[in-house]
């Protein structure tokens, strides 16, 4: 769409930081909905006009336009569906919730990794109005229809506990039969602190987290937005270029399960500092060996393991990331906490691609924001390291 509109870069980008900005500000209304009435409609409704936008920018002529339509999905995956995820999942797992959001991580991986060559083919067949149109159209059949057949607030809505654990009627039954059984699956083991949004903001671990979650946004949109410019810009086809994404893709649902079942034994903070400097090191060798082909007679199959070794661990990332907020301040209120901290994640994720294509208009090259998002991976790591869970019950409380 660059290329036919003679649009910059930074142009292009814009849309994203506008919809991501926008997402940000709707957010926060968006969390207590979540809480009291459960994701399906929320869900449902939201892919619904995230599909419009998608199909809309079939028909295109202006930026304005692509500012509108882009925007508005943008604007709703920031802001509603990415919520609706880690919410959903949060409220119906506790003791396994790392592992439940790494298997929920794949289906982001799986469509990451499908998507890009589904739709290359597309604009190589048809035209990129075209493959917006279509995109539109699989996005709402394998999104919205299954949101709203299957999405449910909580467990306990339908009689049941999280983590499939008994309710009290069947755990009677089963103790007058078995009075001596090891019961490992009493939730009161899994009981978890209750916070609501006021005393979770009081914290100085909410806003620490919610650095992070700026910090990681910031890197991580500039990346992923740049990427495929920088390898067509090195010298990779757009077919190799695309096979790069879907590796990473690929090998981030691989990610996403490895690091959600590790969250479930390993202190999450610690977790988090060694996938933020695994990252930092990672990404720092798959620019170099693009960018300045240090390989000896230069392989792409050393980019392709490198890009591997990117997705596993970006998709881990996504998932220690969504563990903690449900770790820190428990389910009862996660909508409305999590929501709250949404609006400072999409002003950072706005500003991400921005930064990185302003550089580049400017200088000509990558390197420059590729080396400021190496940094912050290891600054990242180190907050990490050294952030400390909320103390409950908090001051003041009289639980």
């Amino acid at each position: 769409m660059a290329h036919d509109f003679g649009w910059s870069r930074a142009a292009v980008t814009g849309a994203i930081a506008v919809g991501s900005i926008c997402g940000g500000l709707v957010s926060p209304f968006v969390g207590p909905i979540l809480d009291r009435h459960g994701p399906r409609m929320v869900a449902f409704w939201g892919i619904v006009f995230f599909s419009i936008g998608l199909s809309a920018l079939m028909f295109v002529r202006h930026i304005w336009q692509l500012y509108l339509f882009f925007g508005m999905g943008r604007m709703i995956a920031v802001g509603v569906l990415s919520l609706v995820v880690t919410v959903s999942v949060s409220n119906w797992f506790v003791r396994r919730r790392g592992r439940a959001l790494g298997i929920t991580w794949i289906g982001e991986r799986v469509g990451s990794a499908l998507l890009p060559v589904m739709i290359q083919f597309l604009i190589l067949a048809y035209g990129w109005r075209m493959a917006w149109g279509a995109l539109g159209v699989v996005v709402f059949l394998m999104s919205g229809i299954p949101a709203l057949l299957f999405l449910r607030r909580r467990p306990e809505d339908m009689g049941l506990l999280p983590d499939g654990t008994a309710p009290v009627s069947e755990r009677k039954k089963t103790d007058s039969l078995s009075p001596a059984e090891d019961r490992t699956d009493d939730p009161d083991d899994a009981a978890e602190p209750v916070w609501t949004r006021v005393e979770a903001t009081q914290t100085r671990a909410f806003w620490t987290l919610t650095l992070l979650t700026c910090l990681i946004p910031f890197l991580q949109a500039g990346i992923n937005f740049h990427i495929y410019p920088f390898l067509t810009d090195q010298g990779l086809s757009q077919k190799t270029a695309v096979w790069v994404l879907s590796t990473i893709a690929t090998f981030g649902a691989l990610g996403s399960v490895t690091w959600g079942m590790l969250a479930d034994k390993v202190r999450i903070q610690t977790l988090l500092a060694l996938n933020l400097f695994g990252s930092g090191v990672v990404f720092t060798l798959l620019f170099l060996t693009v960018g300045f082909k240090l390989a000896d007679g230069f392989d792409t199959g050393i980019v392709f393991v490198l890009a591997a070794l990117h997705g596993i661990l970006h998709g881990g990332r996504n998932t220690v990331v969504s563990v903690i907020w449900g770790v820190f301040f428990g389910r009862t209120a996660l909508g409305s906490i999590y929501s709250f901290s949404i609006p400072f994640r999409a002003a950072a994720n706005a500003c991400g691609p921005i930064f990185a294509a302003i550089c580049f208009d400017l200088f000509g090259s990558y390197a420059f924001p590729f080396y400021v998002f190496v940094s912050i991976y290891f600054i990242s790591g180190v907050i990490g390291i050294r952030m400390k869970p909320p103390e409950w019950p908090p001051q003041g409380s009289t639980s």
